[in-house]
């Protein structure tokens, strides 16, 4: 068994810093793994109280009639040392230290932190943070973080080494459906590293895709190896911040983290596989579009819309990012304008513009054909205005289409700002976009992990 799994499917867990005073911590982080329906043993540590949250409360880990799988350490700093040796004591089997104060603060606070390194690492006892917002495991309803989260179980995991941006983004994601499977947040790293975490999901079967939020790495050799070997199995998408210097100075603030050159990391994900992106409404799209979807094995794609306007912005931003909407050959343009019943303006050419046809047929049927040709590798779909939602005979449609020919296919509702939410609540299966520059951004990571998986197969790698 991997180390963390204590960390993230514990059986046992303590809140050393239990508290019921809601402006605290302890109290947040005990209320949520409570609330959250977690179906272990729960135990509050608080000196002070002899119950917290209607449990019994423990002095001290020592008193903890069992050997914990895991401990949350969530007191001031000039106490966190003393209980990270009783849970070493113990044989507590994993920590997370909530607690702030450490290497991101200065020589007393580093100090700190290289004494709990030392002994987790004596003991071999793998621990997130200092300085970090927790967990979440969603199949074993373990939310256990300062924030409230409530999602479906899925296959997204996320490494965060920002804790509030982290969860902020996390919880957006579960705003947009997207499933998680796993929430960390790593903090500074002082013991268990992004590394370690990539290494984790890279061999947990939960997992099939794998997010992160990278300020620093603190070990890029050992980060090159692990992910060369993950991105052979599963996508990686990354979202790399301190890209400039007074970014890498808000960085070392935060987490104590050395930035480092940005074009050394950009190299360094492009050598390991790794799918970057710059802003953080991408890292998700583009984790959804591979929560969902296959990667693109080419990068001749068809573009079958209601709007001319779509279809040349879209066409435009794919092409800037390497791929091509190939035209249609004239005689099956011919053919398919009669099988189709399209309008008699309708431009059939690629990309296929439908001239704001409101009919179901016309779209779907030039669908169904363009994904069967052997020249499309993927296809992009954007839907009218009207009627509002979509059909639900479309969207089962479109899937079916998608299963059948194995190809990727992505949605974009570009016609109401609410309209990307409704229509991607419709359908768990393809993914909804609300611009022609997020659907161009996604198609092109899936194109990039595809070369990749090309690569691996023209080489044996």
């Amino acid at each position: 068994m991997h180390p963390l799994t204590y960390m993230f499917r514990p059986e046992s867990v303590a809140v050393v810093g239990a508290s019921e005073d809601q402006s605290k911590w302890g109290f947040g982080v005990l209320n949520n793994i409570i609330r959250g329906g977690f179906e272990g043993r729960i135990y509050p540590v608080n000196p002070n109280a002899e119950t917290v949250l209607g449990r019994r409360s423990y002095k001290s880990l020592r008193e903890i009639p069992e050997r914990l799988d895991l401990a949350f350490i969530v007191i001031p700093a000039p106490f966190v040392v003393g209980a990270v040796r009783d849970a070493v004591e113990m044989g507590v089997k994993s920590l997370i230290i909530i607690t702030a104060g450490f290497g991101e603060t200065g020589a007393e606070g580093k100090k700190r932190e290289a004494e709990i390194q030392a002994l987790c690492r004596e003991a071999g006892i793998p621990a997130a943070g200092p300085n970090c917002m927790g967990v979440c495991s969603f199949p074993v309803k373990f939310p256990a973080t300062m924030e409230p989260l409530d999602g479906k179980p899925g296959h997204l995991s996320f490494i965060s080494q920002s804790g509030t941006y982290g969860v902020t983004t996390l919880n957006y994601g579960l705003h947009l459906h997207l499933p998680f499977n796993a929430f960390v947040s790593s903090g500074n790293e002082g013991i268990t590293r992004f590394s370690d975490y990539l290494e984790y999901f890279g061999q947990d079967d939960d997992t099939h895709v794998i997010m992160g939020y990278i300020e620093s790495l603190r070990d890029g050799k050992k980060f090159m190896r692990v992910a060369r070997e993950v991105t052979r199995r599963k996508p990686v998408i990354v979202m790399k911040f301190g890209r400039t210097d007074d970014g890498s100075r808000a960085a070392a603030s935060h987490t104590g983290a050395l930035a480092g050159a940005n074009a050394v990391y950009d190299a360094l994900f492009k050598q390991c596989g790794v799918i970057e992106v710059k802003r953080t409404h991408d890292l998700l799209n583009v984790a959804m579009a591979f929560d969902m979807q296959p990667p693109l094995r080419g990068n001749r794609l068809a573009i079958v819309g209601p709007s001319g306007g779509f279809g040349v912005a879209t066409t435009d931003f794919l092409a800037e990012h390497g791929l091509k909407v190939p035209e249609i050959d004239f005689m099956l343009q011919r053919k398919l304008r009669e099988e189709a019943d399209a309008l008699p303006f309708a431009s059939l050419r690629n990309p296929i513009d439908l001239a704001a046809d409101l009919r179901v047929d016309p779209l779907l049927k030039c669908t169904e054909t363009v994904l069967n040709l052997d020249t499309i590798d993927g296809a992009i779909i954007g839907l009218h205005s009207r009627p509002f939602p979509p059909s639900e005979r479309l969207l089962r449609r479109l899937e079916e289409i998608q299963h059948e020919t194995g190809k990727p296919m992505a949605i974009c509702y570009f016609s109401r700002p609410e309209g990307m939410d409704v229509v991607q609540s419709m359908t768990p299966i393809i993914p909804v976009y609300r611009s022609a520059e997020d659907v161009g951004q996604v198609m092109s990571c899936l194109w990039q992990y595809g070369r990749r998986l090309n690569g691996m197969e023209t080489t044996g790698d």
